[in-house]
């Protein structure tokens, strides 16, 4: 059964196309993805989810591959198809020396230790968060402070994987198809 409906840019009222050119305008994509799409029979849902993703991923402290990485991890760690698909493809988009065997690779190995060492301490504290947010310790927090991260930059990598588990709720419950130009990693 398919689980929705998709909302052409021809087919959407004037204020869900308003969503999608500021996604558009945003990202500097030239089409609007799946997710954005199937929430675009309601103007305020498309509006909402996407000024959740814009001010968490392009506002901020924090560089956008790495907040894409963070996404990424959490999708691939929540089983979240769609998501751990677009972010991955973000991911190799943003960061030119990692390629899709590597991010397969962090997937499937017991350490997880393939990564470039930037990406290291955030995505340990991402993965802990994901799986119990109550097991996150003081020690988990001078981690990332030892590594030179603020509180405040703290706050937004939570933040981060708060709006990815959103969005993996969202994808995986409605099971959505990957865009065209995605490549399954899970």
């Amino acid at each position: 059964m398919k689980r929705y409906t998709l909302t052409s840019y021809e087919n959407a009222s004037a204020e869900t196309r308003e969503v999608y050119h500021d996604f558009m305008r945003t990202t500097g994509s030239t089409s609007v993805p799946i997710w954005l799409q199937s929430l675009g029979h309601s103007s305020p849902l498309a509006h909402a989810y996407w000024e959740r993703a814009k001010g968490t991923l392009f506002a901020g402290y924090l560089p956008l591959p790495l907040k894409e990485m963070i996404v990424f991890v959490v999708s691939a760690r929540n089983g979240a198809r769609y998501c751990s698909a677009c972010h991955a493809q973000n991911v190799l988009n943003l960061d030119k020396r990692l390629s899709f065997s590597d991010l397969h690779a962090f997937l499937h190995s017991q350490e997880g230790g393939c990564l470039p060492t930037y990406y290291n301490a955030v995505v340990a504290f991402a993965e802990k968060v994901a799986v119990d947010a109550n097991s996150v310790s003081d020690e988990d927090f001078e981690i990332l402070m030892d590594e030179g991260f603020t509180l405040e930059e703290i706050c937004e990598i939570i933040a981060v994987i708060d709006m990815a588990t959103m969005f993996n709720v969202y994808t995986s419950t409605m099971q959505l198809d990957l865009d065209p130009h995605y490549e399954a990693i899970l």
